[in-house]
């Protein structure tokens, strides 16, 4: 019965603590795999723990978390690297990339034959880290990252303790595993939070002995108007599908009403005059509350169609809309922009970015 409720303890404390837990003695250890067995703890990584139903609830990144969270505590001089990094500063990215369950962390040599298969090493021999801090303030639960030298003062209550590379090294690291679309996303979150910096990026792919061009690539593009993960996929996927780079962000004035301006996502103006826009569109934004207003579905359309009639008002001559499954599938976004006639970058120069890596016009 003490076994139980020792089990009970570790599990509400680590829930708590958004962390799996993880057996201190023999007995505990024989109760949770007990419990593994009938279905009632699910066992995610070596030796930790965690309620099937809880673990059933979580996201693949917050599932990464959790398993970090919980290593941090067994290793504490552990520097988690790339995409466990990612994850541990909120960086967005398709949840895909977590397919395989690995985690990462930053060593001074490759992985040696009797380590865990799901831990892999990003060798660097000079790391440079952050200390990210997990801290419960009055209920509410929040990460903070830490200046170097790090400090605890008016945090609140730090419930985990974490070190991984910094942002710029995080991203560099990514930057070079990855595909650039499903990086582009961690990039623009990265710069919208001011998180790191073109220059930091640059000057620390000029220390590397690596070839960094998919990086270069990859700050050539990023831009911090993207709104969101699946903003900047969509603008990924324009740019590798060869289309001209669109403008962000562009702010139309109904001409009936000039109180009245509407953002578009994606806009080019072509040479011939014409204004075609692209809106991505999330399921979040009929469904969600905190996205509605809790305004109900038929009203969130009818606001659209109006929104659009003040679009073509503002002389835009074509309006396409899509989603993140076409923006996954490519064909369906492809054959709309090109109805639309949207121009390609390859044809006519004119519309590749204008922009250096360190984001300046050229």
């Amino acid at each position: 019965m003490r076994t139980n409720n020792d089990i009970e303890r570790l599990r509400t404390q680590a829930e708590r603590a958004r962390r799996c837990f993880y057996p201190t003695s023999r007995s505990q250890q024989q109760a949770a795999y007990a419990r593994t067995r009938v279905g009632q703890l699910v066992r995610p990584y070596r030796n930790m723990y965690a309620d099937s139903e809880y673990w059933s609830t979580l996201p693949p990144p917050e599932r990464s978390r959790h398993i970090i969270r919980t290593m941090a505590q067994q290793y504490p001089g552990r520097v988690f690297a790339g995409l466990s990094a990612a994850a541990i500063l909120s960086l967005e990215y398709p949840w895909g990339l977590h397919a395989d369950g690995l985690i990462y962390i930053a060593a001074p040599r490759g992985r040696s034959a009797g380590a865990h298969p799901q831990l892999r090493h990003i060798v660097m021999t000079d790391t440079p880290v952050r200390t990210v801090v997990d801290c419960l303030n009055e209920g509410r639960f929040g990460t903070f990252i830490l200046p170097d030298p790090a400090t605890y003062d008016g945090i609140g209550d730090v419930v985990n303790t974490m070190r991984i590379t910094t942002p710029a090294r995080t991203l560099v690291d990514c930057g070079l595993r990855y595909p650039f679309v499903q990086t582009l996303p961690m990039f623009d979150s990265a710069l919208r939070r001011n998180l790191a910096t073109r220059e930091e990026l640059l000057e620390l792919c000029d220390g590397l002995r690596t070839d960094c061009g998919p990086v270069m690539r990859l700050l050539r593009y990023a831009n911090p108007l993207n709104e969101n993960g699946g903003e900047s996929l969509c603008y990924g996927t324009i740019i590798e599908e060869g289309f001209a780079v669109p403008e962000l962000q562009h702010v139309f004035i109904d001409p009936d009403d000039p109180r009245a301006r509407y953002r578009a996502d994606f806009v080019w103006h072509t040479s011939d005059g014409r204004v075609i826009v692209l809106e991505y569109d999330g399921t979040r934004k009929y469904v969600d509350p905190a996205m509605t207003n809790r305004r109900d579905v038929r009203d969130v359309v009818r606001r659209e169609r109006a929104r659009e009639d003040a679009l073509r008002r503002a002389k835009v001559t074509a309006i396409i809309r899509t989603d993140y499954d076409e923006v996954i599938r490519r064909t369906p976004l492809r054959r709309k922009l090109l109805t639309a006639g949207v121009p390609m970058a390859v044809a006519d120069p004119r519309y590749e970015r204008r922009l250096d890596m360190r984001g300046r016009e050229w």
